[in-house]
């Protein structure tokens, strides 16, 4: 018995990978191509149907009326060489054609001796299979016109159904992937406010014991360095604080962070005659700017409180963080007090608030400006790294 050889065609990559990506190979339901095969029986009036897939090395019946193994080698499949053709492939009497007359199923049971189909072709022209009718007597006569019609007509609506069948896998694979993605997201975000929760606590923690020690140090000088540690600890925890309470970890809102930064310094330094006005936009920050921000605030209002008001002297100290065009951020720290004296140098200080102001301010890549002419008033300016427009 001769046996037909393996073409190249049947191993070709694309083609093999256009069927795969069907994810129908041995997995699909018959239901949802059953009636397909069943109205082609009807329409041929033949006892056997079937759509057939061919892969590199076996052929595999999807679904079929009138029985029949579901995978066959592809030297037993006649639909094999089908897919090599073009348009219908019909075969009036397989016993008599040279192809086919040594195959099992012909010479053996279950004999079969007519084959007509319609190749299954998608989208980009590769022939991943077919949907064929077969008889076990010849047919001299073929099919009709109407029967190669509606054959034609059934394959092409197999691979809509396939291409419906594959975007929905595809859909299906997205929304889980998009749901994983979410998952994980989600996990990372308690990890992340449980980190800053705990970051908030341990600084608080600090601060409580600055301040713990500073109230059992009888020396004004070396207990008030306690306590502007104390504030600065508290300026870096409310940066987290607020990050846990918004639920935004990558980004600070200043506008409500600079508000509840000169609440707390007004409660800690308890200057009833001077009040501390903020005024900012909705303007964020990432986190390593808004911590410089904070701590630069901390450092000139808590300079204002102690040094521009003696004598308990009334006044007004104003802190505003604005966004200019451009991704330009000004931060201002103005007073009416009695003004910063001449002979202070900010950019050369033995102040270490003063010189942690200008390392701050060095790090933001920022200029600081200061205005002596009525009290004081620091501008710092610096860019906003994350801005994206157009170069003015």
């Amino acid at each position: 018995m001769t046996t037909i050889q393996v073409p190249d065609m049947w191993n070709d990559r694309d083609r093999v990978a256009a069927l795969h990506r069907y994810e129908i190979l041995g997995s699909a339901s018959e239901a949802d191509f059953s009636d397909f095969v069943q109205i082609a029986s009807d329409i041929c009036n033949t006892p056997i149907a079937a759509i057939n897939l061919i892969d590199s090395h076996r052929h595999w019946t999807l679904t079929g009326v009138g029985g029949g193994d579901r995978e066959l080698p592809l030297n037993h499949s006649i639909c094999a060489q089908a897919i090599l053709q073009t348009d219908l492939f019909v075969v009036p009497d397989l016993s008599s054609d040279l192809r086919f007359h040594d195959n099992p199923l012909v010479r053996g049971d279950p004999k079969l001796r007519f084959y007509a189909s319609a190749v299954l072709e998608t989208p980009t022209g590769l022939c991943i299979g077919t949907v064929c009718v077969l008889d076990h007597t010849p047919r001299p006569e073929g099919l009709s016109a109407r029967q190669r019609f509606t054959l034609q007509a059934l394959a092409r609506q197999i691979i809509t159904q396939l291409e419906l069948r594959r975007a929905t896998l595809e859909i299906t694979d997205a929304n889980t992937a998009r749901d994983r993605l979410q998952a994980s997201l989600n996990e990372k975000e308690v990890l992340l406010k449980e980190v800053h929760h705990r970051v908030k606590n341990n600084l608080q923690l600090i601060s409580s014991l600055l301040s713990l020690q500073a109230s059992r140090i009888a020396d004004p000088a070396t207990a008030a360095l306690f306590a502007d540690s104390r504030n600065r600890v508290r300026s870096m925890a409310m940066v987290h604080e607020n990050l846990y309470r918004a639920g935004n970890f990558a980004e600070i809102a200043m506008q409500t962070h600079i508000q509840s930064l000169c609440a707390q310094l007004d409660r800690a330094y308890g200057r009833s005659r001077v009040d501390i006005v903020s005024d900012s936009d909705d303007v964020t920050l990432d986190l390593d700017r808004a911590v410089s921000c904070g701590l630069i605030v901390n450092e000139l209002v808590s300079n204002a409180l102690k040094h521009a008001f003696p004598a308990n002297r009334s006044g007004q100290i104003t802190v505003r963080f604005s966004d200019a065009h451009g991704g330009t951020c000004n931060l201002t720290v103005a007073d009416n007090g009695i003004g910063l004296p001449d002979h202070i140098d900010v950019t050369d200080t033995t102040s270490l608030g003063l010189q942690l102001v200008r390392d701050l301010v060095e790090q933001l890549d920022g200029v600081l400006f200061v205005d002596r002419s009525e009290g004081t008033k620091f501008v710092l300016t610096f860019k906003d790294h994350r801005y994206t427009g157009a170069p003015a």
